[in-house]
């Protein structure tokens, strides 16, 4: 055991000193600060004022709901970002101003009292979201106000307005984007942190070895610390090394948590962050990790020059790539045929156990099997790697994935 770890603190100090893992996690961070405060850069460097208004238009075409469209255009008592304008103009000449730049959005007002709908023209899914929460608002004051109210009649009050956006340029109808990214956005940045680390690290795993091979001190190694030994204390010492670079990470999320005016449990409680998600993608990431770092630890015995390392990975690469595009492509349908069969895939399970979690379309059950499923290949994986790499960091010559395999197991064999 003294060797085991004597080989991943020199393994994972010997990667923490370099001068590209410093300025690339300086550089991260950096990153990462700016992210999280996204809105507040966008806003300083906008050339909008802060706390300027924006003017809607509002024409009435409803049956008796009069009341509700005067009083969503009378004055604000205080300063809001929206002023609303009742407009006596047919609707397609209100739209064309509005194209124009003379209004922010338009408003449509039809139905009853009692079925009001409204639709919104306009691009911005923020505002629609706030004329429908004022227009349902209004309804309710009116309806409460004015009736008798009976059970019938509050079932009424708090029936939901019928709503529907409408894009300025082609009058057709729009989806409102902004649960569909708050909802992503964990999904994504969780993603693509698999995606980065994966490839990053398994890159790292398969370069040390064949750094060590070319230079010769392979042997010197070998001769004093059992193959598989070595293979898993690096496995473990980069590791190690992910799992600083993750911490960075946190830190400087919470660096800019602070930096922006907010503190940990109001992040946490926002709709842009699940911890249940991020939970998952901490188990899924040291699976994944080892997974993969087993397949770039036996690619890497297989190595006898630095130059073949990423002809090497490459298929590891592909497969990493292959899994971060189906989540891109499955998060507008997560519960496509392809991305549940690409789940039980080991090699894309990391990435899209996220998304089927995050989209709410998997079950427990599933999930744990999943998991098991992907745990269970780690370990075959790890295992037929040990063997392969014991025999390959003996090997020298050209690089070939099939022979290579065949040469390291009987030379494995060999050594027994």
């Amino acid at each position: 055991m003294n060797n085991f770890w004597t080989i991943v603190g020199h393994t994972a100090s010997s990667r923490l000193k370099t001068k590209s893992f410093v300025i690339s996690t300086i550089i991260t961070m950096v990153l990462i600060i700016g992210i999280v405060n996204i809105g507040t850069i966008i806003d300083l460097f906008s050339g909008d004022d802060e706390g300027s208004t924006q003017n809607i238009a509002v024409v009435d075409e409803s049956d008796g709901a009069t009341e509700i469209a005067e009083a969503l255009a009378a004055p604000p008592e205080d300063e809001e970002a929206y002023i609303y304008q009742l407009i006596n103009q047919p609707l397609d000449t209100v739209i064309e101003e509005a194209r124009d730049g003379e209004y922010d959005g338009v408003v449509q007002l039809t139905g009853t009292t009692e079925t009001l709908n409204a639709t919104f023209y306009g691009e911005n899914n923020g505002m629609a979201m706030d004329v429908q929460q004022e227009v349902q608002r209004l309804k309710e004051g009116y309806m409460t106000s004015e009736l008798d109210i009976d059970e019938a009649q509050l079932a009424a009050v708090y029936q939901p307005i019928g709503f529907e956006q409408m894009s300025l340029e082609d009058g057709e109808a729009t989806e409102s984007a902004g649960m569909g990214i708050e909802a992503n956005i964990t999904v994504f940045a969780v993603a693509y942190v698999l995606f980065f680390i994966i490839i990053t690290y398994s890159t790292m795993i398969a370069t040390e070895v064949a750094t060590e091979k070319s230079s010769r001190v392979m042997e010197l190694i070998v001769s004093s610390v059992n193959p598989i030994v070595q293979m898993f204390a690096k496995l473990t010492g980069i590791g190690l090394t992910a799992f600083i670079n993750i911490v960075t990470i946190l830190v400087a999320g919470i660096i800019g948590i602070y930096v922006g005016g907010n503190t940990i449990s109001d992040f946490l409680s926002s709709d842009f962050i699940d911890i249940t998600l991020i939970g998952y993608g901490l188990i899924v990431l040291f699976l994944g990790y080892f997974l993969f770092g087993g397949i770039a630890a036996m690619l890497g015995a297989l190595v006898s020059r630095t130059e073949d390392v990423q002809q090497a990975v490459q298929p590891l690469i592909y497969l990493a790539m292959i899994g971060f595009f189906i989540v891109t492509f499955g998060m507008s349908n997560a519960e496509a045929a392809f991305v549940k069969v690409a789940s039980y895939i080991p090699f894309f399970t990391p990435q899209l156990i996220v998304l089927r979690i995050g989209s709410g379309t998997i079950e427990v059950w599933e999930i744990a099997l999943l998991l098991v499923i992907l745990a269970i290949s780690a370990v075959i994986v790890n295992l037929v790697a040990a063997r392969v790499y014991k025999g390959g960091v003996l090997m020298h010559g050209k690089f070939s994935f099939k022979n290579g395999i065949k040469q390291a197991l009987v030379l494995s064999k060999k050594e027994k």
